[in-house]
């Protein structure tokens, strides 16, 4: 398990360091407002079609060779950011390169399910998220600390170049330490077809499965639009730059450390994954109104404290649940397509909020806001679905094994 935290830590990080300074320069590199926002999103877009396919070979081959790939991949992905790209069509082609490699986080949440049971498994993907919440928080500090200092001046060369560095020191750490979790003999022979489309029509036979992989689809989708705008809203409404949102970045991390590293195990225990989901839900969409309605900083910290907490609660909660729900799909491919539709979200909320944002600033919160009620309403459905079909099961064993005992 340390290894696999620090390996998010490593693959997130190297993402989150170029946060605070990466719309500034593709702004000041010439792209506008409403086209800088679909740029950013071609990274989660390449993890969204990579993830499946990253699970999948993981499925068949082992999670540590696909590990190291993925990582030297996104070494010379972010190295070409730092010494090469100097346009936006350069940045728009790294950034599909390092989000393709991106998607072998499904892998690590994979080797997570290996090794974990039933009842550890909340705690070992709050662990990983915690990992994510590290990277949140370390991350852009350093970013905002290479990027300078105000919006006009933000570069990412030096960003990028460590970002470079701490992917290949990652390679070295899996290729040293890391041991192979996946056991072929528990679970089960390697799936014989591969590819994006097969893998969601497999989870697709379980319905109520791929709808909760949808959910987190709808949930990142929010939370991408406020993350894509912040840096253009707080600019115009109180003049932040690299500096302050590597700040609010990095508090976002600390709050997903606390709450998912340190809660979420304990609080799924006492309340249930489903019930906890729900609360992520609620304190999405009151974050993202209060960051709407504010005009003070400590209303956007404020804001911003409910939405990583309820990220970190969430996001856990319904990973653990598709987990338990995986059955002979392989847990290595459900988990791609689970964090294929996080991509997915994080895909379409950048394309959606620039011009959401040209027409009125504050639209894209309000956007979140509806849809964090509406996902509420559709997991109660979801979750009795799930209910239903494990109870079904678990009846039809039942009867099967008193058949074969009479």
């Amino acid at each position: 398990m340390p290894i696999l935290f620090l390996v998010i830590f490593v693959v997130m990080g190297s993402f989150a360091m170029l946060l605070p300074s990466i719309m500034f320069v593709l702004k000041n590199l010439g792209a506008s407002e409403a086209w800088a926002t679909p740029i950013l999103a071609s990274y989660s877009f390449a993890q969204f079609l990579t993830g499946p396919y990253w699970g999948k070979v993981s499925d068949r081959w082992g999670r540590k060779p696909v590990l190291i790939g993925g990582l030297i991949l996104a070494a010379c992905a972010y190295g070409f950011i730092a010494f090469w790209a100097d346009s936006v069509l350069h940045m728009h082609m790294s950034l599909v390169l390092a989000g393709a490699c991106a998607g072998n986080s499904a892998v690590l949440y994979a080797a997570v399910t290996d090794i974990t049971g039933r009842e550890g498994r909340a705690k070992g993907m709050g662990i990983m998220g915690a990992g994510v919440g590290l990277a949140f928080t370390i991350g852009p500090a350093i970013g905002a600390i290479l990027s300078g200092v105000s919006a006009e001046a933000a570069d990412i060369t030096a960003p990028a170049a460590v970002s470079a560095l701490a992917c290949l020191a990652g390679a070295c750490i899996v290729a040293i330490w890391f041991k192979e979790t996946l056991h072929r003999e528990s679970d089960g022979a390697p799936e014989t077809h591969t590819g994006r489309i097969a893998a969601f029509l497999k989870v697709s036979a379980k319905p109520a499965l791929m709808q909760l992989a949808v959910a987190m689809c709808f949930f990142t989708l929010a939370l991408s639009m406020m993350e894509a705008i912040m840096s253009y809203l707080m600019n115009a409404r109180l003049g932040w730059g690299p500096k302050d949102l590597g700040i609010m970045f990095s508090y976002f991390g600390v709050v997903l450390i606390v709450v998912q590293g340190g809660l979420v195990g304990r609080l799924a225990r006492r309340f249930g994954e489903e019930r906890l989901a729900l609360a992520g839900v609620s304190m999405m969409g009151v974050g993202l109104a209060v960051i709407a309605l504010s005009m003070s900083t400590l209303g956007v910290f404020v804001g911003l404290g409910f939405i990583s907490a309820g990220t970190g609660i969430y996001n856990t909660s319904v990973l653990a649940v598709g987990s338990y729900h995986s059955g002979k799909l392989g847990r290595g491919l459900t988990m791609g397509v689970f964090q294929s539709m996080q991509a997915l979200g994080r895909s379409v909320g950048p394309l959606i909020v620039g011009l959401l944002y040209v027409a009125q600033h504050e639209l894209p919160l309000f956007v979140g806001c509806a849809v964090m009620v509406v996902l509420f309403a559709w997991l109660l459905v979801i979750f009795r679905r799930l209910q239903v079909g494990e109870a079904a099961r678990d009846t039809m064993l039942t009867s099967q094994g008193g058949a074969q005992s009479s």
